[in-house]
């Protein structure tokens, strides 16, 4: 099918996932508008969008940003409407759930399915129902000295819901957690609690999209080999790899859901049973959607095909592995950081065959808007990931 025309509204310009998306939308030939919180944003400074508009506060006013999509999609501008975070996909899919969106097609997976994946209880519950690796966790039916009397400290704690290393908290005994819980840094009923893995330095994950039918129509396996914070924040630097257990456990996880599109799977190898485990699931577009770019895999279209009722074919099951996506704003602070600065593998100054998230000769400025804009919120940035 033929996309060239189609009127599409890209939601989150602050996204680092913006440049690939933009990109695709381009070679497309679709009509192009982003909606940003900033002139700063990628989605603001590209070259590619035809029009661009800025609502400051919508980054964090979720009320302000969902009255924002409803005014913009009731013009009747749009075909499609493409969300890059998970604030504007569970907007969105509320929206498509209660018949909102008329006519205009979203890039999202059925609620259901994201709910189950958004909330990371949830997630470890199904995980392990179907025998899929996963930390052992804390459920809701549990009280919190059954759990205790079942794991070992260290402990992990983070948000239930939420992406990244924000709130994360590794709990070394129980009168820490019992303090942490007191003084209401920790609540039961919002955070996650499970086993924690030791830090091994490899960590992995899946870029996968399942059809209509549920049909795998790609899986994009990723080693990643340095974060920030350099003690298990976000990835910055990966290369794809073709791994067939993690593969295998990330669609057995999603079909369980019942997923439709692209999910993003992230698992961390547990080097006390050698064994990569589920520790979440990100139902949004994710940030190093790149990757899929680098091997060939056309994401964009894959997304149209789905939402148009495209007959879709698989991509071949191995892809080109050792093709490397670089987070270089982070990344060259994992340098600064890190006492394996020199010793780390790949090393650090090994630039072949690697990609930047957003960096692009077709289109540099976006680069420069983002090393400005997080300059100015670095350390903000930084408080949300202190563990």
């Amino acid at each position: 099918m033929n996309y060239k025309g189609k009127r599409v509204l890209v939601l989150d310009g602050f996204g680092r996932q913006q440049a690939s998306i933009l990109r695709q939308l381009h070679d497309l030939g679709c009509i192009i508008t982003t909606i940003n919180d900033s002139k700063l944003d990628v989605g603001y400074a590209s070259r590619y969008p035809h029009k661009r508009k800025v609502v400051h506060g919508i980054r964090n006013d979720e009320v302000l940003y969902k009255e924002v999509i409803k005014r913009e999609l009731a013009t009747g501008n749009y075909d499609i409407v493409f969300p890059m975070i998970e604030k504007s996909t569970n907007i969105l899919t509320i929206m498509k759930d209660n018949g909102e969106l008329g006519d205009v097609k979203a890039i999202v997976a059925p609620r259901a399915a994201f709910l189950k994946a958004y909330d990371k209880e949830e997630t470890m519950r199904i995980c392990q129902e179907i025998n899929v690796p996963c930390p052992r966790t804390k459920m809701d039916e549990e009280s919190l000295d059954e759990y205790l009397s079942k794991v070992m400290f260290p402990l992990a704690c983070k948000p239930r819901k939420g992406s990244g290393s924000a709130g994360f908290k590794k709990v070394e005994s129980r009168e820490e957690l019992e303090k942490y819980i007191a003084d209401g840094i920790i609540k039961v009923e919002e955070y996650v609690i499970q086993e924690f893995i030791p830090h091994s330095g490899t960590r992995y994950s899946c870029r996968v999209f399942l059809d209509k039918n549920q049909q795998v129509i790609f899986n994009v396996g990723t080693q990643i080999f340095r974060s920030f914070p350099v003690d298990g924040g976000p990835g910055c630097y990966s290369r794809t790899i073709n791994r067939p257990d993690v593969k295998e456990y990330s669609e057995r996880l999603l079909k369980k859901l019942g997923w439709v599109g692209l999910a993003h799977v992230c698992f961390m190898y547990d080097p006390r049973d050698n064994t990569p485990k589920i520790i979440e699931i990100n139902g949004r577009i994710p940030s190093g959607i790149k990757i899929c770019d680098l091997v060939g895999v056309k994401t964009v279209k894959a997304m149209f095909d789905m939402v148009y009722d495209v007959p879709m074919s698989p991509y071949p099951s191995d892809f080109r592995e050792g093709e490397a996506l670089r987070y270089f704003h982070t990344d060259i602070v994992w340098l600064l950081k890190s006492a394996d600065r020199f010793r780390s593998k790949p090393s650090w100054f090994d630039f072949r065959r690697n990609h930047d998230y957003i960096w692009s000769w077709r289109d540099p400025l976006p680069f420069l808007t983002y090393t400005i804009e997080h300059l100015m919120t670095y350390r903000a940035d930084m408080k949300k990931r202190e563990h």
